[in-house]
This record gives structure tokens, sequence and C-alpha cells, in this order.
């Protein structure tokens, strides 16, 4: 299929925390490279480590700790205010332009009769710059004498190092599909076939020819069945590398749309410092 000069990114839908973007004239490789960076290269807020002080409960600390650790923190104002992952490497658990202090300090009184689970929005955070996203999140459950404090430090990092640092949990890229269809060599068992593709069904049963767009959810694993099997040459599947649908679903860490900014950012500043790399190279005699 020839490829169109135009571009164009177009919002086909918005979700609290999902996007699903059309994004037309751009190279596969170039959206890839942004699906992927916005799973390894953008930064968010989470626990990096923690200072246990008491655990009673029947929960190991290292258990503790990785829940801790998967606790989604908003990070719209993190990544602007606190320093970027790299600058923080040998920074002080005290440096507060890089950390922020999370407090979980908890205890079931023993004239209690009966236990009950600790949630994360129980978590205290020594900063106006992050907020718990989901507060219902339980940590560990707690029965009549029992208690649990601990400290914990969070800080920017990136899908690379650690998943819990990732913003997406949903980073897919699909190609756009297309029917050309010819209705006069439909045959029953051909309709039968795509009796899961009522718009192409309709299509076909006016005997007429054209190309019909599939909507991008669409599982199209059926319809390459049909036109390989019951529908051969009345049905050619065609997918198209010049219309891509590039879907990003959130932690909730970050707005979808504020990903696919900062993944668009990263790859900038990738390719800033390749050129850079080529410019220094080349002057060395490369």
């Amino acid at each position: 299929m020839p490829k169109s000069s135009s571009k164009s990114i177009q919002v086909l839908e918005k979700k609290d925390n999902e996007i699903r973007l059309q994004i037309s004239g751009y190279p596969v490789v170039l959206v890839n490279a942004l699906r992927r960076l916005a799973l390894s290269d953008v930064p968010t807020l989470a626990v990096d480590f923690l200072h246990i002080y008491e655990n009673s409960s029947s929960v190991f600390d290292e258990i503790l700790a990785h829940r801790m650790g998967l606790v989604v923190l908003d990070s719209s104002e993190a990544i602007k205010k606190l320093k970027s992952p790299e600058e923080c490497i040998n920074a002080d658990e005290s440096d507060e332009s890089c950390f922020v202090k999370l407090i979980l300090n908890v205890e079931v009184d023993e004239k209690e009769q009966q236990g009950r689970y600790v949630l994360a929005g129980e978590i205290a955070i020594d900063s106006n710059i992050t907020r718990i996203v989901y507060p219902e999140t339980p940590l560990l459950y707690l029965i009549p004498g029992q208690r649990v404090h601990a400290v914990a430090y969070a800080r920017l990092g990136r899908g690379k190092e650690h998943s819990k640092w990732s913003p997406a949990t949903v980073a897919i890229l699909r190609y756009s599909t297309q029917v050309n269809y010819d209705g006069s060599k439909a045959s029953k068992e051909c309709l039968k076939c795509l009796q899961s593709y009522p718009d192409l069904v309709k299509k076909l049963k006016s005997k007429s020819k054209g190309t019909i767009e599939i909507p991008p959810d669409t599982n199209t694993s059926g319809l390459l069945y049909c036109a390989e099997s019951e529908c051969s040459g009345a049905i050619e599947v065609v997918y198209s590398e010049d219309k891509l649908i590039l879907t990003i679903e959130s932690t909730g860490a970050l707005p979808p749309e504020k990903i696919v900014l900062e993944s668009i950012e990263a790859l900038e500043s990738r390719a800033k410092a390749l050129l850079a790399s080529l410019k220094e190279a080349k002057g060395e005699g490369m």
C-alpha cells in the first residue's frame, strides 16, 4: 500500500487511565520507539527502600517492602519538582530534592475483637507533591496486639530499572486494518465464516466492491482465517503501516497523555545525545 506524505495524530479515545491514538504518516520504528519508551524511560515516583522498626504481623519484612514498593504514587508534581534519577544516584535519604518520606505506623489494640487489613491510604506522606493513587490497596493483615512501623523513601526512577517505576501497564502498537471486498465472490460459507464481522457481511451481501476499515479494537485473526479459507477471492486483509494505532494504559501514576508527551521528550533527548556522540566521533577522525 502506498504511504501517504501527510502526517497527523488523532485522539480516538481518551479515558481516565487510557488513551488511544491514530498516528498517520510516521515510520513504524519511530512510533514503536515511543511505545517502548513509555514503559522504560518515563520517570515516576515509587518507594526505593524502607526501614522497618517493628513488624509483628505474619507478613515477612521482604514481602512488606515489596508491597510498599508497588504502591502507586501520583507523580505529576514529583517529576517537576524532584531531581532526575540520574542526579540522585548517590543522594542521601535526607535530600528532599531527591526523596519523599512515607511513614506506616499502625497497630491493632489487644482489646479489639478482630483483626483488620492495613490499607495503603494509611501511609502518611511527609510532602505535598504526591498522594496515594489507590488508597484501598491492602498491604497486610494485623490481628489484635500486632503492629507495623516502617519508614519508606520514594524517589523518581524509570521502568528500565524496575517495573514499579513504569507508568504504563499496557503499551500496544497496531497497524490499522482494511479489508478489500468483492461481494460477487462471497459464498454462503464465506458469509457464515465472517458472522463476527457484521459490517463486512452487510457490504458483501450488497454484492458490491470496495474497501472497509476495521475498528481498532477488532481481533483480525478470524478475518485472516476466512480470507485464506472460505472467503478466498472475496476479501483481502490489508495492514496499513501508514496508519498506526497506539494504545497507552496508565498505572495511575501519570495521566496517559502525559506519558505520551514524556515519551516524546525521552526520544528527543536520546536523538540529541546520539547526534552529539556522532559529531564528537567525527571530530576525532571517524
